[in-house]
This record gives structure tokens, sequence and C-alpha cells, in this order.
């Protein structure tokens, strides 16, 4: 819809730049609020207020005759998605038992999957119906609502309260009653979810719920210290993939390969829709089954290495453009792109940073990783355009191909595996890995509770 919106409001190149940056900066802010309000909100009442903003901001954007209005509006479905990011992945992990919470969190994924390949059928459907009609733009930004509107209804008449957060807040009857009846958890399991968390408070050190608590944690315990680096780090190596830039530069590109038609650009991103939401399907069971490093580093370097082939490719755009078997070659390339991203980085790098914290901080580092994740988001879809006007197509890939390579190597050398394990046994491990003293001190005292849980 942007081409649409750019033509109608008479936009120029470097508004349009802003807007299409817009939505992340928002995110940045939206990621920092939803650490200072879901101590007090609980986890239903972010998801409440991340549905309003963004179902505000796709009205706004909906109505929008100017781009003052039309930047409110971005602005707003910004900040919701920066709240939501935060909470999605923590909320899940929090209500998922440690067998399958890869599953879990990563149904989430494949759910943001479908939901962008049913925005891509939308829009082609819109582009074959209405062309270029001003009310074309409009009808695609305003449909924004409906799922904000189906989140808000879930969280109303479905969605239980994270058990977790009940329990640290004193509420260890409601929290039972969540596992019990709402999780269909068995009372055993749900007395030993319950356990947990009082050990865990007792035993791991608090942050006292403020941002200088967890900095002072930092500097002090290396366990935190490695968890920041872990979840923050791969919530950053993921962008580093530039995914973002990638997509939202695919009209562009496909125009320099010599798609001269919209609805060609449209069908074929139902097509990569389509490969991811089935790839979402597959890292699903993977992640819990052949672990979360193995997958997630594999993937990253399986990513670095599609970026340097569409480098290579792209290299020869002046000579092949309009020629079929090139751009066959092109889009079998953004395939292997989308596979190779989707079965591990995509989905793997939310999952991490949803279970690697302990409860005490848990919230604001998840915050601080999303807050990391849109900061890297930003930079790197803000530089997009300049890069491909200063290195041509074969420098822009080869460019997301060196910063992938650098997030890979990354994930290499300090992603730890923590598959099966319970949210509450994360302090401990991360003791282990650093070495700390506390960690065989616990290891007796927690591990018959985890085993149960």
């Amino acid at each position: 819809s942007n081409g649409l919106v750019k033509r109608h409001l008479d936009l120029s190149n470097a508004q349009l730049a802003a807007y299409e940056a817009s939505v992340n900066i928002a995110a940045i802010a939206g990621a920092a609020l939803s650490s200072l309000i879901s101590e007090q909100l609980g986890r239903r009442g972010v998801f409440l207020l991340a549905a309003f903003v963004f179902s505000a901001g796709s009205v706004v954007q909906a109505l929008s005759w100017t781009y003052a209005s039309l930047l409110v509006g971005i602005l707003l479905v910004g900040l919701g998605v920066g709240i939501g990011l935060a909470i999605d992945p923590l909320y899940i992990a929090e209500i998922s038992p440690p067998g399958g919470r890869g599953f879990f969190v990563t149904y989430s994924e494949a759910a943001i999957a479908a939901g962008q390949l049913l925005g891509y059928i939308i829009a082609l459907i819109i582009d074959a119906s209405l062309g270029s009609c001003a009310c074309a733009w409009r009808l695609m930004l305003g449909l924004g609502v409906v799922p904000p509107a189906c989140l808000a209804y879930a969280v109303i008449f479905v969605m239980p309260e994270s058990p977790r957060w009940l329990a640290r807040h004193g509420r260890e009857e409601e929290a039972r009653k969540v596992l019990e009846d709402d999780l269909q958890w068995d009372a055993t399991r749900a007395q030993a979810i319950l356990e947990d968390v009082r050990a865990e408070a007792a035993q791991a050190p608090a942050a006292g719920q403020t941002w200088l608590g967890l900095l002072h944690l930092a500097r002090t315990k290396p366990a935190v210290r490695r968890m920041l680096l872990v979840g923050v780090g791969t919530a950053v190596a993921q962008q580093l993939s530039g995914t973002d830039a990638l997509f939202y530069n695919y009209v562009k590109a496909a125009d320099a390969v010599g798609f001269s038609r919209l609805w060609k650009v449209y069908a074929t991103l139902v097509g990569f829709g389509t490969c991811k939401l089935l790839t979402a399907f597959a890292s699903m069971y993977l992640l819990d089954t052949v672990g979360r490093r193995p997958l997630v580093v594999a993937s990253a370097f399986a990513t670095t290495t599609v970026l340097y082939l569409l480098a290579l490719v792209f290299g020869w755009a002046t000579d092949q453009r309009g020629n079929s078997g090139y751009e066959s070659l092109v889009i079998l390339l953004f395939y292997a792109y989308v596979i190779a991203f989707e079965i591990g980085l995509g989905p793997g790098c939310w999952l991490v940073p949803s279970e690697c914290f302990y409860n005490d901080i848990r919230m604001r580092a998840m915050s601080l990783a999303t807050f990391a994740n849109r900061c890297t988001t930003t930079g790197v879809v803000g530089t997009a355009i300049s890069i491909q006007r200063a290195w041509s197509w074969s420098g822009f890939y080869a460019w997301y191909g060196s910063v992938c390579l650098t997030g890979a190597v990354f994930l290499f050398v300090f992603l730890p595996e923590t598959k099966g394990k319970s949210l509450e046994q994360m302090y401990t491990y991360f003791e282990k890995i650093t070495g700390g003293d506390m960690g065989a001190a616990l290891s007796a005292s927690e591990g018959g509770r985890a085993a149960v849980a």
C-alpha cells in the first residue's frame, strides 16, 4: 500500500522513508512502555492496551488526508507493535510446559506468518478489484483493526492471566486455579510450579522492578550479565539478517529484476507468505526436538549464505533484466531466504529471550530485548535505501550478508541450549554457565521440582 499512499498523498521520497521508519521508532517506545505497565496491569492488561493502540492507529491512517495525520496513525500502530512484541512471547512462555514451550511460542510466529499471508492475499484482491483507486490503500490500512479486535475478544473472554505473574504478586490461589482449571495441569504439577516460583524468589537476586536495579545486577552478577547478553543478543541477531529491509524494498528489487506488473509482485509475496507459514509450522516441532542452539545457529549461517548468493545474482541484473530464467532464479533465492530465516532465526530469536530470563527480571529484560530488536530494525530499514543507492542491489545484499554473518558468529559463540528447562531453572543454569558458586548448591534442590514441572 505504501506506493499508493505516496501517490495519492503526493509524498516525497524522504516523507515516504520517514513514514516507513516511524513504525519501528514508535515500536521502540512501545517496547520500553510494556515493562513499565506490565507489573501493574498484568499480562492481559498489556495485551488489551496493545490492541487498542494498534486499532486506533489503523483507523487514523485509513482516514488520513494529510501527511501529519498519516504519521500520527503509523506512530500509534508502531507503539502497539512494540508493546505486543514484548508481551506476546513472554506470556506464551509463562503458560507453556517446558517440553512444549518451543512449539507454543513458535505457534505465535506461525500466526504472524498466517496474518502476513492473509495481508498479501487481501492486497492482491484489492489491487485486482480496485486498482490504483484512492480507496484501495485506505481499505488495506483500515482492515488493520480486525486482528487487534480479535485479540481483545480473546483477552476478555478466553485468555487467563499468567499464573507466574499471579504467584509473584501474592495471588497463589488464583494462580493455582489458572494452572488447574484453565491450563488443565494436574494438582501435583501446579503445586510444583508454585513452589518453584517461591524458591526462585528466595534464591535469585531481585532487581526491585527498576531499570537501575537491572543494571546493578548486570554489573554485579555474571549470570544476569550472561542472560542479558544471550537474550538481547539473539533479538539483535535476528534483525541483522536484514529481513525487514529485504521485504520492505522487495517491490523495488522486483522492478530491477524486470517485474513490470504490480499483481505479479503481490503474487510472489503470497508465495513467500505461504512458504513462511509452512516453514514456521516445521520450526514449531524442530525447536523442541532438535533444540534451540543447533537450529538457530544453522539457520543464521544458511541465511547468510543465501544473502551472498543474492548479491552475486543481482550483480548480473544489468544484463539479465526481463530474462524469465533470471527472474525465476531470483524468486527461488527469495524462497530459500524465507526458509533459511524462518526455520530457526525468525522464531528462535523470540523464543530464547522469552525463556532465558528468570521471573523477577523477565518482563523488564524482555522489554530490553524487544527495544534492542526494534532499534536494530530501525537502523536496518532506515539505511536500506541509502545503501542500495550507494552500492547497487548487489552491494545491498552483500552488506546484509555481512552483518548477518556477524550475528551468526555471535550466536555460535554465545547461544546456550535452553530446551526442556523450566523457567525457574534459568538462573541456576546461567550460574553454572558462568561458573557461579550458586549453581552446584541449587542443582539438587530445584532438580526434583523441575522434573515434576
